[in-house]
């Protein structure tokens, strides 16, 4: 296995269309969890953190970022 198939798979997903699949996967989980359907907001960026964070107590020192 190696991620060929992988790579294939986004790639057809992106040419579906990302929202057209993501919108009814999300209508049908949020039907069966019984979430209530009174706005919706569709944030597609991402975010994340990179480097080290400390808890800023005294014995591990403060927070840190590369």
């Amino acid at each position: 296995m190696n991620d060929e198939p992988l790579g294939r798979v986004l790639d057809k997903l992106y040419d579906a269309g990302l929202t057209e699949i993501f919108i009814p996967v999300v209508l049908s989980a949020a039907d069966r969890f019984g979430v209530k359907m009174d706005s919706f907001h569709l944030d597609s960026s991402s975010f994340h953190v990179h480097g080290y964070y400390g808890t800023g107590t005294d014995d591990e020192g403060s927070a840190q970022s590369e």
